[in-house]
Protein backbone atom coordinates (compact mmCIF):
# COMPACT_ATOMS: atom_id res chain seq x y z
CA UNK A 1 0.00 0.00 0.00
CA UNK A 2 2.66 2.64 1.16
CA UNK A 3 4.60 1.67 -2.33
CA UNK A 4 1.36 2.84 -4.34
CA UNK A 5 1.01 5.64 -2.31
CA UNK A 6 4.69 6.21 -3.08
CA UNK A 7 4.12 5.97 -6.66
CA UNK A 8 1.13 8.08 -6.90
CA UNK A 9 2.88 10.83 -5.09
CA UNK A 10 5.59 11.06 -7.54
CA UNK A 11 3.31 10.83 -10.55
CA UNK A 12 1.89 13.91 -8.87
CA UNK A 13 5.07 15.83 -7.98
CA UNK A 14 6.20 14.52 -11.62
CA UNK A 15 3.00 16.27 -13.23
CA UNK A 16 2.69 19.47 -10.91
CA UNK A 17 6.64 20.40 -11.95
CA UNK A 18 5.98 19.91 -15.57
CA UNK A 19 2.52 21.62 -15.84
CA UNK A 20 4.60 24.36 -13.94
CA UNK A 21 7.07 24.61 -17.32
CA UNK A 22 4.75 24.02 -19.56
CA UNK A 23 2.61 27.17 -18.68
CA UNK A 24 5.83 29.04 -19.34
CA UNK A 25 6.44 28.09 -22.64
CA UNK A 26 4.51 28.64 -26.11
CA UNK A 27 4.83 27.77 -29.78
CA UNK A 28 4.46 30.14 -33.14
CA UNK A 29 1.90 28.47 -35.46
CA UNK A 30 2.44 29.30 -38.78
CA UNK A 31 -0.74 29.29 -41.07
CA UNK A 32 -1.27 30.09 -44.94
CA UNK A 33 -4.77 30.92 -47.23
CA UNK A 34 -4.82 31.88 -50.66
CA UNK A 35 -7.45 34.73 -51.53
CA UNK A 36 -7.53 36.53 -54.86
CA UNK A 37 -8.44 39.89 -52.62
CA UNK A 38 -4.87 40.39 -52.10
CA UNK A 39 -1.85 40.87 -54.38
CA UNK A 40 0.57 40.43 -52.07
CA UNK A 41 1.34 38.50 -49.15
CA UNK A 42 -0.73 40.06 -45.71
CA UNK A 43 0.65 38.68 -42.65
CA UNK A 44 -1.28 39.17 -39.72
CA UNK A 45 0.30 37.58 -36.06
CA UNK A 46 -2.76 36.77 -33.42
CA UNK A 47 -2.56 37.51 -29.62
CA UNK A 48 -5.50 36.03 -28.37
CA UNK A 49 -6.06 35.18 -24.65
CA UNK A 50 -3.39 36.91 -22.99
CA UNK A 51 -4.96 36.91 -19.65
CA UNK A 52 -2.33 39.30 -18.50
CA UNK A 53 0.35 36.39 -18.27
CA UNK A 54 4.15 37.71 -19.18
CA UNK A 55 6.57 35.46 -20.76
CA UNK A 56 9.90 36.79 -19.34
CA UNK A 57 10.23 40.38 -17.98
CA UNK A 58 7.42 42.86 -19.75
CA UNK A 59 6.52 40.04 -21.74
CA UNK A 60 10.20 40.27 -23.68
CA UNK A 61 10.29 36.63 -25.36
CA UNK A 62 6.72 36.70 -26.82
CA UNK A 63 7.73 40.44 -28.13
CA UNK A 64 10.81 39.34 -29.70
CA UNK A 65 8.57 36.29 -31.28
CA UNK A 66 6.50 39.07 -32.56
CA UNK A 67 9.07 41.47 -33.87
CA UNK A 68 11.02 38.18 -35.55
CA UNK A 69 7.80 37.34 -37.33
CA UNK A 70 7.53 41.04 -39.02
CA UNK A 71 3.89 41.09 -39.16
CA UNK A 72 1.57 43.72 -40.94
CA UNK A 73 -0.68 43.65 -37.99
CA UNK A 74 -1.40 42.28 -34.76
CA UNK A 75 -5.19 40.97 -34.43
CA UNK A 76 -6.44 40.59 -30.67
CA UNK A 77 -9.58 38.89 -30.57
CA UNK A 78 -10.61 39.49 -26.59
CA UNK A 79 -9.16 38.44 -23.92
CA UNK A 80 -5.99 40.19 -22.91
CA UNK A 81 -6.91 40.39 -19.18
CA UNK A 82 -8.80 39.10 -16.55
CA UNK A 83 -11.77 40.92 -15.29
CA UNK A 84 -11.37 40.96 -11.80
CA UNK A 85 -7.38 41.24 -11.70
CA UNK A 86 -7.11 45.13 -12.32
CA UNK A 87 -3.48 45.14 -10.94
CA UNK A 88 -2.83 42.87 -14.35
CA UNK A 89 -3.98 45.32 -17.07
CA UNK A 90 -0.68 46.86 -17.00
CA UNK A 91 0.96 43.72 -18.40
CA UNK A 92 -1.51 43.82 -21.18
CA UNK A 93 -1.20 47.47 -21.72
CA UNK A 94 2.70 47.57 -21.88
CA UNK A 95 2.85 44.77 -24.45
CA UNK A 96 0.22 46.59 -27.10
CA UNK A 97 2.44 49.91 -25.77
CA UNK A 98 5.50 48.11 -27.52
CA UNK A 99 3.54 47.14 -30.43
CA UNK A 100 2.16 50.25 -31.67
CA UNK A 101 5.89 51.79 -30.43
CA UNK A 102 7.30 49.64 -33.02
CA UNK A 103 4.93 50.85 -35.96
CA UNK A 104 2.99 47.67 -35.94
CA UNK A 105 -0.72 48.52 -36.12
CA UNK A 106 -3.00 46.87 -34.03
CA UNK A 107 -7.00 45.91 -33.68
CA UNK A 108 -8.49 44.88 -30.80
CA UNK A 109 -11.76 43.63 -29.61
CA UNK A 110 -13.40 42.77 -26.48
CA UNK A 111 -13.33 39.05 -25.18
CA UNK A 112 -15.98 37.99 -22.07
CA UNK A 113 -13.73 39.65 -19.80
CA UNK A 114 -13.33 42.76 -21.05
CA UNK A 115 -17.19 42.66 -21.50
CA UNK A 116 -17.59 42.27 -18.05
CA UNK A 117 -14.74 44.53 -16.88
CA UNK A 118 -17.30 46.86 -18.63
CA UNK A 119 -20.33 46.45 -17.15
CA UNK A 120 -21.55 49.23 -14.60
CA UNK A 121 -21.76 47.04 -11.62
CA UNK A 122 -18.23 45.76 -12.29
CA UNK A 123 -16.38 47.65 -9.15
CA UNK A 124 -13.08 47.94 -11.48
CA UNK A 125 -14.88 49.59 -13.85
CA UNK A 126 -13.02 52.81 -13.56
CA UNK A 127 -10.14 51.04 -13.84
CA UNK A 128 -10.91 49.22 -17.17
CA UNK A 129 -12.24 52.32 -18.62
CA UNK A 130 -8.93 53.93 -17.90
CA UNK A 131 -7.11 51.09 -19.06
CA UNK A 132 -8.75 51.37 -22.58
CA UNK A 133 -8.16 55.09 -22.96
CA UNK A 134 -4.40 54.15 -22.64
CA UNK A 135 -5.01 51.25 -25.24
CA UNK A 136 -6.23 53.63 -27.85
CA UNK A 137 -3.41 56.49 -26.75
CA UNK A 138 -0.78 54.09 -27.44
CA UNK A 139 -2.17 53.84 -31.06
CA UNK A 140 -4.56 50.60 -30.96
CA UNK A 141 -7.75 50.43 -32.71
CA UNK A 142 -10.73 49.23 -30.58
CA UNK A 143 -13.40 47.52 -32.77
CA UNK A 144 -16.16 46.46 -30.68
CA UNK A 145 -19.10 46.17 -33.25
CA UNK A 146 -17.59 48.95 -35.47
CA UNK A 147 -15.07 48.29 -38.63
CA UNK A 148 -11.87 49.82 -39.94
CA UNK A 149 -10.58 50.23 -43.50
CA UNK A 150 -7.10 49.88 -44.35
CA UNK A 151 -5.10 49.21 -47.60
CA UNK A 152 -2.34 46.80 -47.94
CA UNK A 153 -0.18 46.60 -50.97
CA UNK A 154 -3.25 47.82 -53.05
CA UNK A 155 -5.65 45.54 -51.49
CA UNK A 156 -8.32 46.85 -49.53
CA UNK A 157 -8.99 45.37 -46.17
CA UNK A 158 -11.69 45.59 -43.73
CA UNK A 159 -11.33 44.81 -40.14
CA UNK A 160 -14.16 44.18 -38.27
CA UNK A 161 -14.68 43.42 -34.27
CA UNK A 162 -17.32 41.43 -33.10
CA UNK A 163 -18.20 42.20 -29.12
CA UNK A 164 -20.52 38.56 -28.16
CA UNK A 165 -23.87 39.01 -25.68
CA UNK A 166 -22.35 37.68 -22.46
CA UNK A 167 -25.42 35.01 -22.55
CA UNK A 168 -22.94 33.38 -25.77
CA UNK A 169 -20.81 32.13 -22.72
CA UNK A 170 -23.04 31.05 -20.17
CA UNK A 171 -21.33 27.50 -18.72
CA UNK A 172 -22.75 24.61 -18.70
CA UNK A 173 -24.57 25.63 -21.45
CA UNK A 174 -24.81 25.24 -25.42
CA UNK A 175 -23.19 28.56 -26.40
CA UNK A 176 -26.50 30.43 -28.00
CA UNK A 177 -25.87 33.32 -30.68
CA UNK A 178 -29.71 35.05 -31.94
CA UNK A 179 -29.80 35.00 -35.91
CA UNK A 180 -28.69 37.48 -37.48
CA UNK A 181 -26.59 39.47 -34.53
CA UNK A 182 -23.55 39.95 -36.74
CA UNK A 183 -25.29 41.71 -39.51
CA UNK A 184 -27.12 43.69 -36.58
CA UNK A 185 -24.03 44.89 -35.16
CA UNK A 186 -21.68 44.84 -38.01
CA UNK A 187 -24.21 45.25 -41.12
CA UNK A 188 -22.88 43.63 -44.34
CA UNK A 189 -19.46 41.94 -44.96
CA UNK A 190 -17.55 43.71 -47.67
CA UNK A 191 -16.84 42.14 -50.65
CA UNK A 192 -14.78 44.35 -52.86
CA UNK A 193 -12.39 43.46 -50.80
CA UNK A 194 -10.59 41.12 -47.93
CA UNK A 195 -13.38 40.98 -44.68
CA UNK A 196 -11.02 40.02 -41.63
CA UNK A 197 -13.18 39.82 -38.68
CA UNK A 198 -12.28 39.28 -34.54
CA UNK A 199 -14.85 37.31 -33.30
CA UNK A 200 -13.76 35.68 -29.43
CA UNK A 201 -16.34 32.78 -29.34
CA UNK A 202 -15.03 30.23 -31.72
CA UNK A 203 -18.91 28.06 -31.48
CA UNK A 204 -20.43 30.61 -33.78
CA UNK A 205 -18.00 29.95 -36.73
CA UNK A 206 -20.44 28.91 -39.14
CA UNK A 207 -22.35 32.26 -38.51
CA UNK A 208 -18.90 34.07 -39.06
CA UNK A 209 -18.35 32.66 -42.45
CA UNK A 210 -22.06 32.96 -43.46
CA UNK A 211 -22.31 36.53 -42.36
CA UNK A 212 -19.11 36.71 -45.24
CA UNK A 213 -15.93 36.71 -43.50
CA UNK A 214 -12.95 35.93 -45.29
CA UNK A 215 -11.11 35.22 -42.60
CA UNK A 216 -12.10 35.00 -38.80
CA UNK A 217 -10.03 34.81 -36.12
CA UNK A 218 -10.95 33.28 -32.33
CA UNK A 219 -9.94 32.49 -29.02
CA UNK A 220 -11.93 31.53 -26.12
CA UNK A 221 -11.26 27.92 -25.91
CA UNK A 222 -8.06 27.76 -24.83
CA UNK A 223 -7.15 24.92 -27.16
CA UNK A 224 -9.51 23.10 -24.54
CA UNK A 225 -7.47 22.87 -21.80
CA UNK A 226 -6.56 19.10 -21.59
CA UNK A 227 -6.40 17.54 -25.70
CA UNK A 228 -5.90 14.16 -26.38
CA UNK A 229 -3.45 13.48 -29.37
CA UNK A 230 -5.35 12.10 -32.63
CA UNK A 231 -8.40 13.31 -30.81
CA UNK A 232 -9.08 16.70 -30.08
CA UNK A 233 -9.73 19.08 -27.15
CA UNK A 234 -11.38 17.11 -24.18
CA UNK A 235 -13.62 19.99 -22.80
CA UNK A 236 -14.20 23.77 -23.63
CA UNK A 237 -14.30 26.95 -20.91
CA UNK A 238 -18.12 26.41 -20.89
CA UNK A 239 -17.65 22.94 -19.73
CA UNK A 240 -18.76 21.08 -22.82
CA UNK A 241 -17.27 18.41 -24.12
CA UNK A 242 -15.07 17.67 -27.27
CA UNK A 243 -16.16 21.24 -28.36
CA UNK A 244 -16.08 21.20 -32.41
CA UNK A 245 -14.16 24.46 -32.82
CA UNK A 246 -11.55 24.24 -29.99
CA UNK A 247 -7.93 25.29 -32.00
CA UNK A 248 -6.32 25.36 -35.57
CA UNK A 249 -8.23 26.24 -39.15
CA UNK A 250 -11.58 25.38 -40.19
CA UNK A 251 -12.85 25.78 -43.82
CA UNK A 252 -16.18 26.60 -43.86
CA UNK A 253 -16.93 26.71 -47.44
CA UNK A 254 -14.66 29.26 -49.48
CA UNK A 255 -14.46 30.83 -45.40
CA UNK A 256 -11.46 30.86 -42.90
CA UNK A 257 -11.44 30.40 -39.50
CA UNK A 258 -8.59 30.67 -37.38
CA UNK A 259 -9.08 29.61 -33.67
CA UNK A 260 -5.96 30.46 -31.11
CA UNK A 261 -5.10 28.19 -28.51
CA UNK A 262 -4.27 31.63 -26.76
CA UNK A 263 -1.61 32.89 -24.66
CA UNK A 264 -2.44 32.30 -20.65
CA UNK A 265 -4.84 30.70 -18.59
CA UNK A 266 -7.00 31.90 -15.88
CA UNK A 267 -8.78 29.47 -13.12
CA UNK A 268 -7.57 26.65 -14.31
CA UNK A 269 -3.89 26.70 -15.10
CA UNK A 270 -3.99 23.24 -17.28
CA UNK A 271 -2.27 22.60 -20.51
CA UNK A 272 -1.96 19.24 -21.51
CA UNK A 273 -0.85 18.49 -25.18
CA UNK A 274 -2.08 21.83 -25.47
CA UNK A 275 0.80 24.51 -25.59
CA UNK A 276 0.25 28.04 -25.62
CA UNK A 277 0.53 29.68 -28.80
CA UNK A 278 1.28 32.52 -30.98
CA UNK A 279 -0.51 32.16 -34.49
CA UNK A 280 0.23 33.77 -37.89
CA UNK A 281 -1.44 33.79 -40.84
CA UNK A 282 -0.42 34.47 -44.10
CA UNK A 283 -2.98 35.46 -46.64
CA UNK A 284 -1.04 35.09 -49.98
CA UNK A 285 -2.43 35.74 -53.42
CA UNK A 286 -4.52 33.57 -55.39
CA UNK A 287 -2.68 31.59 -58.35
Amino acid sequence: MFEIIGIICVIALMYAVWQKQELKKFQVTHYEMRSAKVAETVKAAVVSDLHSFSYGEKNGRLLRAIFEEKPDMVLVPGDLIVTAKTQGYTVALHLIQQLCTAGIPVYVSNGNHETRAGLPDFEGQADFLQYNRQLEQAGAVILNNQSCEVTKGGARIRISGLELPLYSYQKGHRPYLEEGYLKRQLGKAKTDGLQILLAHHPAFAPQYAAWGADLTVCGHNHGGLVCIPGIGSVLSPQFMLFPKYDAGEFTIGEKKVYISRGLGTHTFHIRVFNRAELAVIAVKPKQ
